[in-house]
């Protein structure tokens, strides 16, 4: 052997020992050297990195409302809803009526100038102090309503009942129990008079 083959092989060794020192003071070096000779065919695959599910937010149809809302919302559904009060003709809230107090002298009104006995509970009633003035009122002056056709326009039929109306006021109106009857005298006698005379009511 000659001196140049002598130093190659020198060389060569001591590169092989060189290169065992570094693996054994080499952990990296030391971990991969099983990895790569574990498995079937001298290679052992690592393990899959599995991805982290994200988990998103469930979607919501009707998103919470503020607290805000929802208590002004309460607030308001609270407030008691206000009456509604009936207009009359005149732009002004309507004053409803009181219940009569003597419905039968109502229906008696229909029959006053025909039934003699209808006409006796009429005249009690509107000669009656502790029946309302406006009850009383109303029972004379709707004498040119109350028991005709068409109170209108009156039919031939009518006018022997508005005769008669007009003389049984011409009896009672001078003496009336008060003013608000003497009131309801004349304004009937008006109407029936007209009436008579083909003309509307006022």
């Amino acid at each position: 052997m000659s001196r140049k083959q002598t130093i190659l092989l020198a060389l060569t060794a001591a590169t092989i020992v060189i290169g065992l020192v570094a693996v054994v003071h080499d952990p990296k070096q030391a971990a991969r050297i099983p990895a790569q000779t574990g498995g079937p065919g001298g290679v052992t695959p690592s393990a899959a990195i599995q991805p982290t599910p994200t988990l998103s937010p469930p979607i919501q149809s009707n998103p919470p409302e503020h607290p805000t809302m929802v208590a002004e919302r309460a607030n308001v559904s609270a407030v008691p809803a206000k009456p509604v009060r009936p207009i009359s003709n005149n732009g002004g809230p309507a004053q409803a009526k009181p219940p009569l107090q003597d419905p039968e002298a109502r229906l008696a009104l229909s029959f006053v100038g025909v039934d003699p006995m209808a006409e006796q509970y009429w005249m009690a009633a509107i000669n009656d102090p502790d029946l309302p003035a406006e009850e009383r009122k109303d029972l004379i002056e709707d004498l040119n309503e109350d028991g005709l056709s068409d109170p209108k326009h009156p039919g031939p039929e009518d006018l022997p009942l508005i005769v008669s109306r007009l003389r049984l006021i011409e009896t009672l109106a001078p003496e009336a129990m008060d003013p608000v009857n003497a009131g309801a005298f004349a304004e009937a006698y008006r109407d029936l008079s007209n009436l008579l005379a083909g003309q509307p009511t006022q």
